[in-house]
């Protein structure tokens, strides 16, 4: 969902905002599979009404978890994405609500519970009331989202980006290579692999062959991109096969799994992971020095 350019689409209508959505998440991930084939399987009794109430819980609580992470969004056009498909569920939990006020009048009308006259001044609210709340609340939120979600989107839209976004996975490890470069305090290598322009993008999730080569006073670490993850090694850790070649029984892998992902949000990481591990060595050596104690 990368996105650092502005867009031209209208979006001060309904169609144009719901279209910033459906176009920024044109593909769907496995948890948006799972659902659409439980509905394609039918739904039709209440555990299935509570599951999907269950799960919206879930991902909505999800959602504020995700959007709190420092780097949640690089550019305002992946804000305003993200706030055309918030705007999107307002819609739903609207529709939501009614169909909820519909399906107590179902259990009414097979008798199933008696429907009183709304409550009086002073009295306690009762399933009357309960009903016309829920139909009060939906039509507030459709209000809500008519007034506010155009503007809303259409201003994050078109807001001005600048995020330094690469086009493939080669582009990145020259970018984050440049970083580090800047922000790493010893010597930051950038080792290419193939010729300029003579690198296609893999599908497989692996990278270039192109790798970064950091040192430490103690250590020797590379940055590399493979198996659909960015990883870092340890030059301690490898082990001679005799050949030339060399393999490593270990390795730390970025919490950033994204090929194209902000270069400083990896240069963040592989520096924080350096500074983990000379603090451990550190400790670790601080440990072996100091005695145990007795006479």
């Amino acid at each position: 969902m990368l996105n650092n350019e502005a867009r031209e689409t209208d979006v001060t209508d309904a169609s144009g905002w719901h279209e910033v959505f459906r176009r920024g998440v044109r593909d769907a991930n496995d948890l948006v599979e799972e659902v659409r084939t439980a509905v394609e399987h039918g739904m039709h009794d209440p555990v299935d009404s509570l599951e999907m109430v269950s799960a919206a819980e879930e991902t909505t609580r999800a959602v504020v978890t995700a959007l709190s992470s420092p780097w949640s969004l690089y550019t305002p056009q992946d804000a305003a994405t993200a706030a055309a498909g918030l705007f999107v569920q307002l819609e739903h939990q609207a529709e939501a609500l009614q169909e909820l006020g519909r399906a107590v009048g179902r259990i009414a009308g097979r008798g199933e519970t008696v429907l009183p006259a709304p409550a009086g001044p002073g009295q306690p609210a009762n399933l009357a009331d309960a009903l016309a709340a829920l139909q009060s609340v939906s039509e507030q939120v459709r209000a809500l989202v008519a007034h506010h979600a155009p503007g809303t989107v259409r201003a994050l839209a078109a807001a001005p980006a600048s995020a330094p976004l690469p086009a493939d996975v080669h582009e990145t490890v020259v970018a984050v290579a440049e970083l580090l470069a800047m922000q790493h305090t010893s010597t930051v290598t950038l080792n290419r692999r193939h010729e300029d322009g003579a690198f296609e993008d893999p599908e497989d999730g692996f990278g270039c062959g192109c790798d970064i080569t950091l040192h430490t006073p103690e250590e020797e670490y590379t940055f590399y991109r493979g198996d659909c993850a960015w990883s870092i090694v340890k030059d301690s850790d490898g082990r001679d096969l005799g050949d030339g070649s060399t393999i490593y029984d270990a390795h730390e892998t970025l919490s950033v799994s994204l090929k194209t992902a902000h270069p400083q949000q990896l240069a963040d990481s592989v520096l924080q992971i350096i500074a983990n591990d000379q603090q451990e060595s550190a400790d670790f050596a601080g440990l072996r020095t100091v005695p145990t104690g007795g006479s």
